[in-house]
């Protein structure tokens, strides 16, 4: 989490953007940003402040709109500046325009400052990750400037590892319990197991007693937690699958990423933080 940044107090309507953004109002941060867009002189406030307020909208989730003003932003002031193409890319990515996001950030891996060629490289490698392509996510980081031996002794780790067969999780899933046990959840495991057996034993006990209106409510709830079972042996599968690529991804990005200097307002300057 970012630490709290210092208010400024040459200007009202910028002190009151930042106190909403200190407060995690980041929308209404946005809007003040845009205010002051729509006041400032020079056009590189203008693009400034614009991009500012993107940035905030990004953090507050209306990606479209962040989209919209990173438009304008450019179209006010510099254009394809390394800021610019850095907050289309986690923009891009955070909507899963995953094609878009890495053409961004291929945009940024020449450029001369270390910082940016590095984040550019773990968010790249990231994606080449979830696409499975785990020789380009190495090529990636082998490159990069910064230190990434975290990041290749994960992928170390993750190509000698091996995923769970969905299909497998289900067939097992048939015995209660064993697809989620095949999948490394042994606490759902053995709650499967346990109900599937209370179940089965008042299936029992009320067909030898004849309580044949208990016997049909009783299956019907055994026949969908049996179900149950063998659906979640495939679940538990795709869960396993997705935890061991996300391991994997947090070590590569090793929560790398980038705030403005607010003390630079409504210049835009980026701190990094790896």
């Amino acid at each position: 989490m970012l630490a709290t940044v210092p208010v400024l107090a040459d200007s009202v309507d910028r002190e009151l953007a930042l106190r909403l953004m200190n407060e995690g109002d980041w929308k209404s941060s946005g809007i003040e940003f845009r205010r002051l867009a729509l006041h400032a002189e020079e056009p590189s406030e203008t693009s400034g402040y614009l991009w500012l307020a993107a940035h905030q909208y990004w953090r507050a989730g209306a990606y479209r709109v962040a989209d919209q003003l990173l438009d304008e932003s450019e179209d006010a002031g510099t254009s394809w500046s390394a800021e610019t193409r850095l907050l289309r890319a986690e923009n891009s990515r955070a909507m899963r325009d995953l094609r878009t996001a890495i053409f961004y950030w291929q945009s940024l891996l020449n450029e001369a400052d270390d910082e940016i060629e590095i984040l550019a490289r773990r968010r790249l490698a990231a994606l080449q990750l979830e696409q499975r392509n785990v020789e380009a996510s190495r090529q990636l980081l082998l490159k990069s400037p910064g230190d990434e031996s975290a990041g290749l002794a994960a992928l170390q780790a993750y190509e000698q590892g091996k995923d769970k067969s969905p299909r497998i999780g289900g067939l097992l899933g048939m015995i209660p319990g064993m697809g989620y046990a095949y999948a490394g959840e042994y606490a759902n495991a053995f709650r499967s197991l346990l109900l599937n057996s209370l179940f089965i034993y008042g299936m029992v006990d009320t067909a030898r007693n004849d309580h044949w209106g208990g016997f049909a409510v009783i299956t019907f709830f055994e026949i969908t937690w049996y179900t149950g079972s063998i659906y979640g042996g495939i679940d538990a599968s795709h869960r396993y699958n997705r935890r061991r690529w996300m391991e994997a991804v947090e070590e590569i990005e090793r929560n790398s990423g980038f705030a403005p200097d607010w003390n630079a307002v409504p210049a835009v300057s980026l701190k990094y933080r790896f």
